[in-house]
């Protein structure tokens, strides 16, 4: 499977000359700051990939690894185990860990989706709209923003959670535990979606619900890191702002750079490219999100049940507000 070599022994190697960060260069970074991103191999990181291969980060200063993960789950761990000075992941799994204790600051918001997520379900096990899922085996990544998806999509038509039997699995084997009829059904993120989409045709329903859930992926340090490093998250952020400011300006260039970074088809990236923005920014609309999502893991036993957190000081606003206070709408 093509995203199982992505995190093989070999692709730490191969993103490293994509993003030109070979250690035949290593005597030019002499003098720059390190940094190592854990960033997962996904179009909503799309701006770290950028910003590294387009030598962003390099001209603000900064040496930045960038270290591959499966997804955001998997880039917070590798932050949490001290192996990562900061990570990007979604909302979901950032909140678990507050929500555990962990001391975590988001200095921004690099992309949003909110009609990329979608439940697929094979119609041979009669599976035509969301009533059908009930009595199902669906398939999700636990823990993330697929999972949270796939409750937001419940409530959304009135569907007891409750009511069908969720199975873990890693992104990697969603389409073939879909094909081998392990799942009825599975809740997926762009690009899985769009690929089982393309394996399954008409065998499979894609269920959606836009409204449901807008999903954010934030660069997120431990709060005591990102105090002690305001300016080159300064730098970072200003390297990122100018990725955004690329694939605006020039989205053709800039999504065929990324679906080759990625490994992916410009086609297979096209879906995520439409359904996402690319914006380095604070809203205050995350907030709200963050204490939803919160409420939802305390309920699944993600982490103890707990008053609701003040999630406005786990935004660590000062290096965007230096940068562009148009950028930060969070009422503080």
């Amino acid at each position: 499977m093509r995203r199982r070599a992505l995190i093989g022994a070999g692709v730490a190697g191969w993103l490293a000359s994509l993003h030109g960060c070979d250690r035949r260069n290593a005597g030019r970074a002499e003098g720059l700051s390190k940094l190592r991103i854990a960033t997962p191999l996904v179009p909503h990181s799309g701006l770290l990939h950028l910003a590294s291969a387009r030598g962003f980060f390099r001209d603000q200063g900064l040496d930045v690894a960038l270290l591959p993960q499966m997804h955001g789950k998997a880039a917070l761990a590798e932050l949490l185990q001290g192996r990562a000075d900061l990570a990007v992941a979604a909302d979901v799994p950032v909140v678990v860990e507050v929500l555990k204790g962990a001391p975590l600051g988001i200095i921004a918001s690099v992309a949003s989706a909110s009609n990329e997520l979608a439940v697929l379900g094979r119609v041979d096990r009669g599976i035509h709209g969301p009533g059908d899922l009930r009595g199902r085996r669906v398939g999700a990544t636990l823990g993330t923003s697929g999972e949270y998806f796939l409750w937001a999509f419940l409530v959304r038509h009135r569907i007891a959670p409750q009511s069908l039997q969720l199975v873990d699995l890693p992104p990697a084997q969603l389409i073939d535990s879909l094909r081998s009829g392990l799942v009825d059904g599975v809740a997926a993120w762009q690009p899985v979606r769009h690929e089982a989409e393309l394996a399954f045709g008409d065998a499979i329903v894609s269920l959606h619900a836009p409204d449901a859930y807008a999903q954010r992926f934030v660069v997120v340090g431990l709060r005591e890191y990102l105090q002690a490093q305001p300016q080159d998250l300064r730098r970072l952020l200003r390297a990122l702002t100018e990725a955004e400011t690329f694939a605006h300006a020039d989205p053709r260039q800039a999504r065929a750079t990324l679906a080759g970074l990625l490994r992916l088809s410009p086609g297979t990236l096209d879906p995520s490219w439409r359904d996402m923005t690319f914006a380095v920014e604070q809203q205050q609309a995350q907030l709200v999100t963050l204490e939803d999502v919160a409420t939802w893991a305390m309920a699944r036993g993600y982490a103890p049940a707990q008053p609701m957190p003040n999630f406005l000081a786990h935004l660590s606003l000062d290096a965007l507000l230096a940068l562009d206070p148009a950028r930060v709408t969070v009422v503080r």
